[in-house]
């Protein structure tokens, strides 16, 4: 276990192989062990940096309400000035995607290129589709207290991606309760949209096919005035475990193009 003491929380993180810095960030209840097939992937010529953000795994303990991810987003900026990063290419899936998000929106100098995955930047609805889609996210935040109760929905629908299924199943075991639920209701809240315009670096948006995840996507690829998207095929949230060979094809091709 590698831990990182900053000013007032403690981070844990995995870092592994030498090269252009990888900044890779969970999504909602997971730990950095999201990301192993990754991290074995491309420490081969990167630096690679998986985080836990503060209320997951290692971390520290999330508490308050107010500010919570932003309080995130900073202690990834925090961790890469204790590990001496200047800027790195931050990827992160789904709420992992809001936190790299808000990192390039926050600490700009940290972000030398962007990537998010399955991810969203605004909870206000543009559709009918997305306000069901939206209003069961409301709803059902508080599942995250009963892992219980989320399993079979959960097995079922990864039942076509039983790897992906596997490592979701024990997410639901391990992941730190309370804390979820804290951070998912502060994802109800996002409305970055207004603000990616500001973002300049070059950003990469992936997102799986599911008609679910595809239009938030587009949203953030429409917003980024440097982005393009690009679907990946066979695939659900988290992309880089249902489809980790075509996710980790994107995400190379990208990070030849930026020289990260």
């Amino acid at each position: 276990m590698t831990t990182a003491q900053l000013d007032g929380a403690t981070i844990g993180y995995t870092e592994r192989g030498s090269g252009p810095p990888l900044v890779l960030l969970p999504g909602l209840g997971c730990t950095r062990a999201l990301w192993e097939p990754q991290i074995d992937r491309f420490s081969a010529d990167h630096r690679v940096i998986a985080v836990d953000p503060r209320g997951a795994g290692d971390s520290s303990p999330l508490r308050g309400r107010r500010d919570v991810l932003e309080r995130q987003a900073g202690d990834i900026a925090a961790l890469l000035e204790v590990l001496d990063v200047g800027e790195a290419v931050v990827c992160g899936v789904s709420f992992g995607g809001v936190l790299a998000q808000l990192l390039a929106l926050n600490h700009p100098e940290k972000v030398k290129a962007l990537v998010t995955v399955d991810s969203f930047s605004d909870t206000r609805p543009r559709s009918a589709a997305e306000a069901v889609n939206l209003v069961l996210l409301y709803a059902t935040g508080w599942l995250w207290l009963f892992p219980g109760l989320m399993r079979p929905g959960v097995r079922s629908q990864y039942r076509r991606w039983p790897a992906a299924r596997a490592y979701m199943d024990a997410m639901l075991t391990r992941m730190r309760r309370a804390e979820t639920v804290r951070i998912r209701y502060a994802l109800n809240a996002v409305r970055y949209t207004p603000r990616l315009p500001a973002v300049r670096c070059p950003t990469l948006v992936l997102s799986a096919d599911d008609p679910r995840l595809q239009p938030m996507s587009r949203r953030i690829a429409e917003a980024v005035p440097r982005a393009r998207m690009e679907t990946i095929p066979d695939s659900f949230d988290p992309s880089n475990r249902c489809n980790p060979e075509e996710f980790d094809r994107r995400l190379a091709g990208f990070l030849a193009e930026v020289g990260g």
